[in-house]
């Protein structure tokens, strides 16, 4: 197994400390709950005043941040394969009553091959038991509209942040770049993104409208279901 600690520092930190423990609490709730082959298991949580741990699955094979460069892409095939894989197992999560809000490169965990497992639900929405989240949004890069905005998120959600990953994967960088967090909240908000195949002109054609349809601006806008995006 691995092991995950928060230490008491970290829980007294005035700043940081309540959103912590936020998290930290969210993850642990959720100790035996989600059973998927491509979610990271929690196996036990332990939380104290000012410490805790939680044991989850060990998955050794490293996390896909490494492949996000121009030089270090992973074949299409296989990024199609991870996107299929991470399809089922976030509308697994959502019909168990979760929002993942921080898919990203970092927290999707690879077995071998093309074995993708998504982990960190430590910013999870668990909408059956209406948890407020201190810090409603994850990783700007892969945040989508109404995350930033505050408002009341669903699982296209999740399909918006899916969508910046996979275009991250298959061109080498973010559908939107900006030297400032104000910038890059105003390209999310207002820019439409280029095209997947304006950076690189071997990827499928269907490719752009898939994954643009992934990037509206609108959650409506997007694909109905989970099962209508992975085909």
């Amino acid at each position: 197994v691995a092991r995950k600690t928060i230490e008491p520092e970290v829980f007294r930190d005035p700043k940081f400390g309540t959103v912590y423990r936020k998290q930290f609490l969210n993850e642990a709730s959720l100790a035996g709950k989600l059973k998927h082959p491509h979610i990271v298991g929690i196996l036990d949580a332990v939380v104290h005043e000012d410490s805790g741990h939680i044991a989850m699955e060990l998955v050794t094979g490293g996390d896909l941040s490494r492949f996000t460069k121009p030089d270090r892409l992973l074949p299409v095939a296989d990024v199609l394969q991870i996107g299929f894989k991470c399809c089922g197992a976030l509308d697994y999560a959502f019909r168990e009553g979760i929002v993942h809000r921080d898919i990203k490169p970092a927290n999707l965990m690879l077995v071998q091959g093309t074995e993708v497992k998504i982990a960190d639900f430590g910013a999870a929405q668990l909408r059956k038991t209406k948890v407020v989240q201190s810090s409603s949004m994850g990783s700007p890069s892969y945040a989508s509209p109404e995350q930033i905005q505050r408002r009341e998120l669903g699982f296209q959600s999740d399909m918006y942040s899916l969508g910046v990953v996979l275009y991250e994967l298959l061109t080498g960088q973010c559908p939107f770049i900006a030297s400032s967090m104000e910038g890059l909240m105003t390209k999310i908000l207002q820019q439409a993104p280029v095209a997947p195949t304006h950076h690189r002109s071997d990827l499928p054609k269907d490719l752009d409208r898939i994954l643009l349809r992934a990037l509206s601006k609108k959650p409506e806008q997007r694909f109905a279901t989970w099962a209508e995006f992975a085909l």
